[in-house]
């Protein structure tokens, strides 16, 4: 998401660091405008789910709400940077999460997915999990070459 704004090119500053919300589980039951859907999480007790912590200046969350904003709501939940630490970050859930098997993530967001867990060292068995997620091909061409144009990579 934060590719499609220009205005966040230089947020979040840095690599930012694997981290993991316990008791929660990835899943796409966030309806999108684009036709597909979108990552959400949701209480799991025996699952994590993995991803990076960015520090992002305060002074930019409003960019960052304005992005996210379309159906996602900011809540400040406890997370894991390992085994031991635990910190408190801003995770963004799905305002109105849909129940439609039928949604799936496109190819190409599945693709930023998969290789920003691997970019940021996440562990090879969470990775194999994204990779097996059932995605389907965008109808819209033009966007789907657009979207996997972009490099997912952490600024230097």
């Amino acid at each position: 998401m934060l590719g499609a704004l220009p205005s966040l090119r230089r947020i979040p500053e840095g690599k930012g660091r694997a981290a993991f919300l316990p008791a929660h589980r990835l899943v796409f039951n966030k309806r999108s405008q684009d036709g597909s859907c979108k990552a959400n999480v949701e209480t799991n007790e025996p699952s994590n789910v993995w991803g990076v912590l960015y520090e992002i200046p305060d002074a930019h969350l409003e960019i960052l709400n304005r992005g996210e904003g379309a159906g996602y709501s900011r809540v400040r939940m406890q997370i894991r940077l390992n085994d031991t630490e635990v910190t408190e970050a801003w995770v963004y859930l799905a305002s109105n999460p849909i129940n439609d098997a039928a949604l799936r993530p496109y190819t190409w967001y599945k693709q930023f997915l998969v290789e920003g867990a691997r970019e940021h060292s996440l562990p090879p068995d969470y990775i194999s999990e994204l990779e097996v997620i059932n995605a389907v091909a965008d109808s819209n061409e033009a966007r789907d070459r657009a979207k996997r144009a972009l490099a997912c990579r952490s600024a230097p």
